[in-house]
């Protein structure tokens, strides 16, 4: 490929810029062939060539996958707020089926992989002319341009040279230095990015040859010369399948007059090493993530890797949900549901689980003191609910515990337990005789 302003047949730059139809789409188009200082392009649709990016965006993309979402109702009664989902209504079959072609783990996987690389995430909202909307088309975010107009302050989206209103359009954004168009934390950091996509391709090329350094050919005396350019090309083709690959130890003659001498770059000295450590820690670093998500485990142990997977979620995951979920409250919602207090939440809690053990320890403990009852539990253990003759929805507290300053409640065997009878209280040295 020839860049625009090298020598080109007559008339083809004109055509691409009548292809893209303005100077802005031209220059975009150029970008993205551009390459960072590292030798190596880095764009948000080729950045998982990196292994650290390819740990991240995975990392992201299944929590969203697993991570349950859905419509509720909130209320307020006696100063205390619940909440309700909404199974029939109209976006939470939407998020269940967003489209014929995605299921819902699918959807959430691209739509949160689309999020973290370029910093948005478009579909489109399919509707008739008045009902609710039925689909949510993802749009390609490579392909879309946000403008805004500056005087009206609309928002125009433009996908395949075609525009499309705000109100057409499901847009969920990072942070944005324009205010309206996040900004791509790929594109913020590709000169690291592409160091590593460097460093991994000079690892396969170096052990794809096996680990054997480059060789110097010098000619001595004696040699009579290549006869033609493209004899010179033959010997280095012939030496090459000779001795490259899996034959670097095989024997080899070299013609007379031709000296060989390896040009060796040694690993160590380079710090490939050290480069591939120090560069992994950067990208993380860039999103948050923490170190033992991306393959680094030398500080790692069971304690502080759980603890790092929870901050991975509260820092990482949980921010990029709250944005994917105002998104939708403004974009999928009406406005009588948003003054009704119908809201679009993410259940973290579904997935954020602690080992067997533990969970049922929290679980026996908030039973015990009356925090949930019995069909509580078991519907965050996914069981099925037992009925109310069975306890299923009583809740429960220690006999000796009751409101400040009720009287004591006799025991069920008619009994006043231990230690709230006045005899109880009473010192043995005040007791009459």
């Amino acid at each position: 490929m020839k860049w625009p302003w090298q020598t080109q047949p007559k008339g083809q730059l004109v055509e691409v810029m009548e292809t893209k139809g303005n100077v802005e789409q031209f220059m975009l188009s150029l970008m993205q062939y551009a390459t960072n200082v590292s030798g190596i392009s880095v764009t948000p649709d080729n950045c998982e060539q990196s292994p650290t990016m390819k740990a991240i965006v995975t990392a992201v993309t299944r929590r969203f996958a697993i991570t349950p979402v859905h419509v509720y109702k909130t209320s307020v009664s006696n100063g205390r707020s619940s909440k309700e989902i909404q199974l029939s209504h109209p976006v939470e079959r939407l998020l269940r089926y967003p489209n014929e072609v995605q299921s819902p783990a699918e959807y959430w996987s691209d739509a949160s992989s689309s999020f973290l690389r370029m910093g948005n995430y478009y579909a489109y909202k399919g509707q008739g002319v008045t009902g609710p909307i039925r689909l949510l088309d993802p749009m390609v975010g490579s392909q879309v341009s946000v403008k805004q107009d500056l005087d009206t302050r609309a928002i125009v989206y433009n996908y395949n040279s075609k525009d499309y209103p705000k109100s057409k359009i499901h847009h969920v954004r990072g942070p944005a230095r324009n205010y309206y168009k996040g900004d791509s934390t790929v594109e913020d950091n590709a000169l690291a990015i592409g160091l590593e996509i460097a460093a991994e391709k000079f690892g396969a090329a170096f052990f794809g040859n096996g680990a054997m350094p480059s060789i110097l050919f010098k000619v001595m005396d004696g040699f009579k010369g290549f006869k033609t350019e493209l004899e010179e090309k033959q010997f280095l083709a012939d030496w090459k399948a000779a001795v490259g690959g899996n034959k670097q130890w095989s024997a080899a003659m070299l013609p007379k007059g031709i000296d060989a001498s390896p040009v060796q770059i040694e690993n160590d000295k380079a710090q490939f090493i050290e480069t591939r450590k120090l560069i992994r820690t950067v990208i993380a670093g860039a999103f948050g993530v923490p170190p033992h998500l991306v393959g680094d485990l030398e500080r790692g142990t069971f304690n502080n890797v759980e603890q790092q997977d929870q901050d991975f979620t509260i820092n990482v995951v949980l921010p990029i949900m709250r944005m994917f979920e105002s998104a939708m409250e403004r974009d999928l919602l009406t406005q009588a549901d948003r003054n009704s207090g119908i809201v679009i939440r993410f259940n973290v809690d579904a997935v954020q689980r602690g080992d067997f053990k533990t969970r049922q320890e929290g679980n026996a403990l908030r039973r015990q003191w009356g925090v949930i009852s019995a069909n509580e539990w078991r519907e965050n253990d996914g069981l099925n609910p037992i009925s109310d003759e069975d306890g299923g929805d009583d809740y429960i507290r220690p006999l000796n515990f009751g409101e400040s300053g009720d009287e004591p409640v006799n025991s069920p065997t008619g009994h006043t337990p231990p230690g709230n009878s006045p005899a109880d209280n009473t010192d043995p040295e005040d007791a009459t005789p």
